[in-house]
């Protein structure tokens, strides 16, 4: 779907022009363009780590791992180094270390190597560290995988370049982060989170790492190794190559902000409004009792008739002074204009003899080269106007003096006009100021005589109580009009995020019927064939959860499963990707899992033994699939597995690396 179909549909469903959902698009940083994910797929081909152990067997170390497709299992000893080879390959693809990696064993360490192809694309991962810190990291990329595993550096001549250098931790951490999402064709994902300042959370490389190192069968998510923000269903969505699947995730959470901030922001203007409301009830309770008050003390014989001449008075000075404004606005008007017209008819005059005074001029000869004007160009002049020093039209025709003239007269008038304009205006501003000075004196009368009457304690208290009066007046009247809209400048975007999300989710909607009633189908068939023989059916849905129904019992829960339950169908949630994914022909799960100690979540052998013996199959019958298994049991492993790669310790007891 191209984006001007989306983006018509979605203004469509909004209500809205199609400009506005490409503002709110643009002001969130969403782009409108839904297309199919590339290949991702990630294959292990080698692991190098070396370093010095403190404890038996001390010494220096250098073990390099093969890795090739299918299954791999690393056999060994408990303590001996199984689960740190997977966090080891976990720091190199992630950029950052667990927090499983023991202390003790990152301090050994002074060197990692490791080599994967990443979308077709051969990486190796270049890290030196000291006393259990990342000091230098690199990322090479090169034509082939053989040009690549022996270098260190960039090398042109084996066309060996470097993608990323960094000497810092959490700097290398991010330019892989940025590195394989893009290489991967992976968006961030994000949810509503009320700890981080922005109101968002966003989940980048590690969360979807989270999806290739499974975590222990007792975790509770179904997918990745992050249960809060409804990641699972994020991932599963992304993995299935449903239409706008990371898009919709930060749809969803750039709405819930919209609507954290509107309702925080109506619930400030209610406590606002609650507020206000005390306080203009305060004042207007005060304004009473202050006019009680004033009432109470009446007025002195006369005062009534004095304030209402007061009052007349002081409306007919406000009106005189506006007058006596209005008058000097166009006195000023009028001066201007008569300046206007004296200057013109100035101009004019002084134009008309300055003209006549040179063309009364009667030279004999050029004044520039001194050749006698001949008889013929005078003649000219006198006939046709034409310049017998240039030969070029004067303009002045017999007509001209006329028409000058007429112009004189008719500026003359004019500033005649505007003069006697200007007197009467100026008569007219005399009046009105000497009528305005004059109402001005008669008001200060009337209040001298006022003052005269209100005197003496009585009147100081009439006097502070009238002030207070006034100045409760303007507070209540300050409220009254105070005006408080609720601002709601997300409307417009709630509006277009909200349809823009129904669009969304009704093209998943459509996408996904048939793809989640398969991945439901063989979920229940892969974990049947991992040991969980009791299974009848699954049904996932969008969100990431998982309901498990067992033969002849109620629906259940993914999180209410056995550890060993729990992994069967993570496992079989991801293969069942894989296979979705090649028979639909899209993009899905990147192909490699890790498994830690599978066995530890069993109590018969047979249970671990059937899990070890599907991934087998499996691996031999999934293309793209590469599973590395640990585990302790190397007698199972060497009883059960027949054409998988089995990596042991060099001799009995010793370790891994």
């Amino acid at each position: 779907m191209s984006s001007e179909e989306l983006t018509t549909r979605i203004a469509v469903r909004a209500g809205v022009p199609v400009p506005v959902v490409e503002r709110v698009f643009e002001g969130h940083g969403f782009s409108p363009i839904l297309s199919g994910a590339l290949p991702r797929p990630v294959q292990l081909r080698r692991l190098r780590i070396a370093g010095a152990r403190t404890v038996e067997p001390r010494g220096p170390f250098d073990r390099v791992f093969q890795f090739g497709t299918g299954l791999t299992v690393l056999a060994a000893d408990n303590l001996r180094g199984k689960t740190s080879v997977l966090e080891l390959i976990t720091w190199c693809l992630r950029g950052s270390p667990r927090a499983n990696l023991q202390g003790v064993v990152r301090s050994w360490l002074s060197r990692l190597d490791c080599d994967v192809t990443v979308a077709g694309r051969p990486l190796g991962f270049r890290l030196g560290l000291r006393h259990g810190q990342l000091i230098e990291g690199r990322v090479l990329s090169a034509a082939d995988e053989e040009s690549l595993a022996g270098a260190d550096a960039a090398d042109p001549g084996r066309a060996v370049v470097e993608l990323v250098h960094a000497t810092e931790p959490d700097t290398f951490a991010a330019m892989v982060a940025n590195l394989m999402m893009e290489l991967l064709d992976l968006e961030r994902l994000e949810s509503s989170s009320s700890r981080s300042a922005s109101g968002r959370t966003t989940y980048g490389w590690p969360a979807y790492f989270g999806a290739l190192y499974l975590p222990p069968g007792g975790d509770s998510a179904l997918l990745g190794d992050t249960v809060i923000g409804g990641l699972a269903g994020r991932l599963l969505q992304v993995f299935l190559d449903l239409p706008g699947a990371a898009l919709l995730s930060r749809m969803r959470t750039a709405r819930d902000q919209l609507g954290e901030a509107d309702r925080a922001a109506e619930a400030d203007s209610a406590r606002m409004w609650t507020l206000l409301a005390t306080q203009r009830a305060d004042a207007e309770r005060r304004l009473a009792e202050a006019h009680r008050e004033l009432a109470a003390l009446g007025e002195p014989a006369g005062t009534a008739s004095l304030i209402a001449d007061i009052s007349g008075l002081t409306t007919a000075a406000v009106t005189a002074e506006g007058s006596l404004r209005e008058a000097r606005e166009n006195h000023e008007l009028l001066r201007w204009q008569r300046r206007v017209d004296e200057k013109r008819l100035t101009d004019l005059r002084e134009h008309q003899a300055a003209r006549f005074f040179f063309h009364a001029l009667d030279p004999e000869v050029c004044p520039r080269c001194e050749v006698p004007i001949s008889p013929a160009r005078r003649a000219a002049e006198r006939t046709s106007a034409i310049c017998a020093v240039c030969t070029e039209p004067t303009g002045l025709t017999a007509s001209d003096p006329a028409e000058a003239e007429a112009a004189i007269q008719e500026a003359q008038w004019r500033w005649k006009a505007s003069r006697e304009a200007e007197d009467l205006s100026r008569h007219r501003l005399d009046d009105n100021a000497a009528y305005a000075a004059d109402r001005r004196r008669a008001l200060a009368e009337v209040e001298s005589t006022l003052a005269g009457v209100r005197s003496g304690k009585a009147e100081d208290q009439r006097q502070s109580l009238a002030n207070r009066v006034t100045r409760l007046e303007g507070m209540v009247s300050a409220w009254q009009s105070l005006s408080m809209p609720r601002q709601r400048p997300s409307t417009d975007a709630r509006t277009v995020l909200d349809a823009a999300i129904a669009e969304l989710t009704a093209l998943q909607s459509a996408a996904s019927d048939t793809l989640f009633e398969e991945l439901n189908t063989d979920i229940a068939v892969l974990a049947r064939g991992f040991g969980f023989r009791n299974l009848d059916r699954v049904v996932a849905d969008r969100a990431g959860r998982l309901q498990v129904y067992k033969t002849g019992g109620p629906r259940e829960w993914f999180g209410t499963q056995s550890p060993g339950e729990r992994l069967r169908l993570r496992i079989a949630v991801v293969v069942a990707l894989l296979r979705i994914g090649h028979r639909h022909g899209v993009a899905t799960h990147p192909g490699l899992l890790l498994i830690d100690s599978p066995r530890s979540e069993e109590v018969q052998d047979d249970n671990a033994a059937a899990l070890l013996i599907a991934l087998e199959q499996l691996c031999e019958a999934t293309p793209g699939l590469q599973v590395l298994v640990t585990t302790a049991d190397k007698d199972l492993v060497a009883r059960v597995l027949t054409a998988s790669t089995i990596i042991s310790p060099p001799g009995p007891g010793q370790p891994l690396w």
